[in-house]
C-alpha cells in the first residue's frame, strides 16, 4: 500500500484506509466502504460511508463540509 494525501472526500475510493487527518494519527484507522454518494437511497446529502472499526455499532460517515479541505493521509493499495 502506498500512503497519499488527499484533501476532498471525493479522492477516496472503496477500500481506501484513513490513517490520519491533519497530520494526527487516528487510534483506529477506516476503511472506505463507500465512495463520496448519497448517505441513503434518494437523499440529497452526500458523504463517503467507512466500515465500522471492531466493536462499533456507529453508521461512520464523514460529509464534504466538515472534512473537505483538511489533510486526510490514506493508505491506498
Amino acid at each position: 500500500m502506498s500512503a497519499i494525501v488527499v484533501t476532498t472526500l471525493a479522492e477516496l475510493e472503496p477500500g481506501d484506509v484513513l490513517v490520519a487527518v491533519d497530520g494526527e494519527k487516528r487510534n483506529r484507522p477506516l476503511t472506505v466502504a463507500t465512495p463520496l454518494g448519497p448517505v441513503e437511497s434518494g437523499s440529497p446529502v452526500q458523504g463517503v460511508r467507512f466500515e465500522p472499526p471492531t466493536g462499533s455499532i456507529l453508521d461512520w460517515v464523514f460529509y464534504p463540509s466538515q472534512m473537505d479541505g483538511r489533510q486526510m493521509e490514506v493508505l491506498r493499495s
